[in-house]
């Protein structure tokens, strides 16, 4: 859980945003990355050294610009988008989104698969970066601009503090020791999360690091998830009961859909986020990304 800032790290973030001010970063944006809860997640990787911190945010703002990586997520086109998030739509019981990445998926033939999809994906054309990169980034985009954004305004039950992290369920069952070597060779720009889990099995991870993860059995997996995420939040694959499959789009608990009434789509089953990218700033969501070829730009607000 996330405690809000004590009363000498705000002072340190004043700091920090004074230095990035001084660095002609306009503040507060959360289109480059300088909202208060952004800076102090660089403030905390960094150990409070606001040098450090800016250095790292620095670095991490100009590569963002030099790829044109806001551009791609504005733009991306909203099918070939979705073929990468996999986000369910629920929280744990600290407000975090939950995140599920099924390694057995990952055989050979099925990351080949999804690079020719994306690769033929005709707005990753446009940019330099090959379009796995493009694509894991324009994820983050997403969790930093729309994700941490809606969590944070959902009711939860402990810290004030808007929301700056997410769980990741990384499920390996059924994995063969010779496939999940060969995961780690054939993944194109991976997920932190898994880079971690490799390196905790390596025993090359760091104690922070290791900390953060947990390594379930299959027996333990559904009593232990059920400690950190309400059954009606975790999918029945994992020991809840929750409707949700790996090829489905996020299904949102009554409070986010209460709060985005006028953007969701209704399906058959259940109520969903619509496809594509979004933001969400200032209480009002802003649909990104094309349909067809065409830029969608819908600015709703919750009701």
């Amino acid at each position: 859980m996330m405690t809000p800032p004590s009363s000498k790290e705000k002072v340190q973030l004043e700091g920090f945003k004074t230095l990035l001010i001084q660095h002609g970063y306009a503040l507060p944006s959360l289109r480059e990355g300088s909202d208060d809860t952004t800076l102090m997640r660089f403030l905390r990787a960094q150990n409070y050294n606001c040098d450090l911190a800016f250095n790292q945010f620095h670095y991490a703002q100009t590569w963002r610009k030099k790829h044109h990586i806001r551009e791609f997520y504005e733009n991306v086109d909203g099918s070939y988008y979705e073929d990468s998030r996999r986000m369910i739509g629920r929280r744990d019981i600290d407000g975090n989104a939950v995140y599920v990445f099924p390694v057995r998926r990952l055989t050979k033939s099925k990351p080949e698969a999804y690079l020719k999809r994306i690769g033929s994906c005709p707005t990753s054309k446009l940019y330099d970066l090959p379009p796995a990169d493009l694509h894991f980034h324009a994820l983050y985009e997403n969790l930093v601009q729309f994700v941490f954004p809606l969590v944070s305004a959902l009711p939860r039950p402990h810290s004030p503090c808007p929301i700056s992290a997410s769980t990741h369920i990384v499920d390996i069952n059924g994995v063969g020791t010779r496939q999940f070597w060969g995961i780690r060779k054939l993944v194109v720009g991976a997920p932190a999360f898994f880079k971690s889990i490799w390196e905790v099995i390596n025993q090359w991870s760091d104690p922070v690091t290791r900390s953060k993860i947990h390594i379930l059995s299959a027996d333990e997996a559904h009593t232990v998830l059920r400690s950190y995420i309400e059954p009606s939040n975790l999918p029945v694959a994992y020991g809840g009961s929750l409707d949700w499959r790996w090829e489905d789009l996020p299904k949102l608990d009554a409070s986010a859909r209460r709060l985005v009434n006028n953007i969701y789509d209704t399906t058959e089953q259940n109520p969903t986020v619509p496809e594509g990218p979004a933001i969400l700033k200032g209480g009002c969501f802003k649909l990104l990304g094309s349909v067809d070829g065409k830029k969608r730009r819908d600015a709703p607000c919750p009701r």
